[in-house]
């Protein structure tokens, strides 16, 4: 399954969005507390991309156009510089030093 902004084809039935929202309901309900507040992060940030009639949808895969697709590079989703502005900061903080983290892998140290 790939995401990808685009324009929706058509809108969906209505009981096939009841459904979708149950099913969104259901999930909320087993999520932790502070998993809450990055969930409605990443929903403002779907409402803001419809807004500006850029909808982010799932598509079905594309085949692959090369013979032999490498695990090494999956496929890549492009998004506009706005839409990666929006999410940042969503995560909360955990902590440590990517570059010192990095560095001790390849220095031995741990």
């Amino acid at each position: 399954m790939t995401v990808t902004l685009t324009k929706p084809k058509a809108e969906p039935a209505v009981e096939e969005t009841d459904a979708a929202r149950d099913r969104l309901r259901k999930l909320l309900d087993q999520l932790p507390a502070e998993s809450l507040p990055v969930v409605e992060a990443f929903l403002r940030f779907l409402n803001r991309q419809a807004e500006e009639q850029k909808p982010v949808v799932l598509t079905e895969p594309q085949p692959a156009e090369e013979k032999h697709p490498s695990p090494r590079y999956p496929d890549t989703v492009t998004a506009p510089i706005s839409a990666l502005r929006e999410v940042i900061g969503i995560m909360p903080p955990v902590g440590g030093d990517a570059l010192e983290d990095s560095e001790a892998l390849y220095d031995g140290e741990s």
